[in-house]
């Protein structure tokens, strides 16, 4: 099996939503609110601490330049600063054990297939999806809201 490439949030774009304060590429304003569920945080993939940390809600088409039709979806960040999540650290660990949809897209953008990981697995079931050579890249989504977390690709062979 080939490494994994997670791919969170840039650092870029969440430097310019929190210079404005509103969601990139759709204007609506960001909101502020302490954390009322674990996340993540899409940059650094961390868990919130439920009542404890402040996040940032905002709009986010997780599909930019890879689709041209926009997919927007709610989304958070700390609001405090974080690093991003580094692409060659495998599935975070300390999102194991929150359950994960997992949705493979082929070339053409088309969700082809769908695997719902809850018992901590989804490394694994990332690489068999991922050994499918037609899937081009993986959407991980929490299991239970159902929004966007991060994207997978291969890594190096």
């Amino acid at each position: 099996m080939r490494d994994l490439k997670v791919i969170a949030v840039a650092t870029e774009l969440v430097e310019t939503m929190k210079a404005t304060m509103l969601s990139p590429g759709y204007g609506h304003p960001v909101s502020v609110s302490v954390a009322t569920g674990h996340g993540p945080c899409r940059h650094c993939l961390e868990p919130f601490v439920v009542g404890v940390e402040s996040r940032l809600l905002f709009t986010l088409n997780s599909f930019t330049g890879l689709e041209a039709l926009s997919q927007p979806g709610p989304v958070f960040i700390h609001e405090r600063h974080c690093e991003r999540y580094d692409e060659t650290g495998g599935y975070p660990a300390r999102l194991l054990e929150f359950g994960a949809v997992l949705d493979g897209y082929d070339d053409q953008h088309r969700m082809v297939r769908r695997e719902t990981v809850l018992d901590g697995a989804q490394e694994g079931v990332l690489g068999k999806i991922l050994e499918d050579e037609s899937i081009r890249y993986v959407m991980v989504r929490d299991a239970k809201a159902g929004c966007y977390d991060f994207r997978v690709e291969r890594g190096a062979p």
